[in-house]
């Protein structure tokens, strides 16, 4: 259980200790159709395919692999656009931990070993030695984007492999640079689209000072099921495979076998009378 209580935090978190390749290819060797089109073209379709939604939902299957060893769960997910993520992670039909996340608190419990944690964001970062916010679980979760500069100089568009690619700098991470005196030469995403629907097929991060990565692949996008009489779709991808490279090299699949928009939710989160709590208190 204490496995994949580690592997569900690394889902997505390590997208801030990233930066992307050097060398953006204008054109791929492959033969493709494209038209070229510039970063603020790139950036308005990018955003005007956007999944949105106010509340989300969906059950998944997890396959997570640490170097060579594989932990199979599922997880029941719900979340409310910019405000809370919640998650029940289970083995075998049992609950084994349950996490919630706002903007400014995390905290799960593991039934498991009765013990509970309770922190903001830099306290989890410490623990983990990389940064987090809810801003980035939503986007990976859900096949978005995060926010990032759009001035021309901090934007480089091209094609590879027949894709359109646009490279960026994410508002934190530039500000971080910038707190720390350090020069930022390298975008901190490449994001890859769709040349028809322009929806993110795979982001790049890769980490300025050390050798770690994060590669999320997003395939078979459906359409999430909505209210009735509602008629703004969101469209979403129903497969997602996260490479991490750090100390060991993770592969993360996330499977939606359900996935809802829009529809009312509720985020019961309890800590049980007697559970213990671990981490910086």
């Amino acid at each position: 259980m204490k496995i994949y209580l580690k592997l569900f935090f690394l889902l997505t978190p390590f997208i801030l200790s990233c930066k992307a390749k050097k060398v953006i290819p204008r054109r791929s060797s492959t033969r493709c159709h494209l038209d070229y089109k510039s970063s603020r073209t790139l950036t308005s379709l990018l955003k005007s395919n956007q999944a949105e939604f106010s509340t989300f939902s969906g059950k998944l299957n997890v396959k997570a692999v640490v170097d060579d060893k594989q932990t199979d769960f599922t997880v029941a997910l719900r979340m409310k656009k910019d405000s809370i993520i919640w998650a029940s992670i289970s083995s075998f039909g049992i609950e084994g931990i349950r996490f919630i996340a706002t903007k400014d608190t995390m905290k799960f419990i593991n039934r498991v070993s009765n013990q509970f944690f309770v922190g903001d964001y830099d306290t989890l970062s410490k623990m983990i030695n990389t940064e987090v916010d809810l801003e980035v679980l939503q986007a990976l979760l859900i096949g978005n984007s995060v926010e990032f500069y759009e001035e021309d100089e901090k934007l480089r568009p091209g094609i590879d492999s027949c894709k359109y690619i646009l490279g960026t700098i994410r508002k934190r991470k530039l500000r971080r640079m910038i707190r720390k005196g350090k020069e930022l030469k390298e975008p901190a995403q490449n994001i890859w689209l769709r040349d028809s629907t322009f929806k993110i097929s795979r982001i790049l991060f890769r980490e300025f000072e050390s050798n770690r990565e994060f590669d999320a692949r997003f395939d078979n996008f459906k359409f999430a099921e909505l209210p009735e009489g509602q008629t703004k779709k969101v469209y979403m991808p129903f497969e997602l495979t996260y490479f991490i490279k750090s100390d060991k090299n993770f592969t993360i699949n996330l499977e939606y076998t359900k996935a809802s928009a829009n529809k009312p939710q509720a985020f019961p989160f309890t800590i049980p009378e007697g559970y213990e709590r671990i981490g910086k208190k």
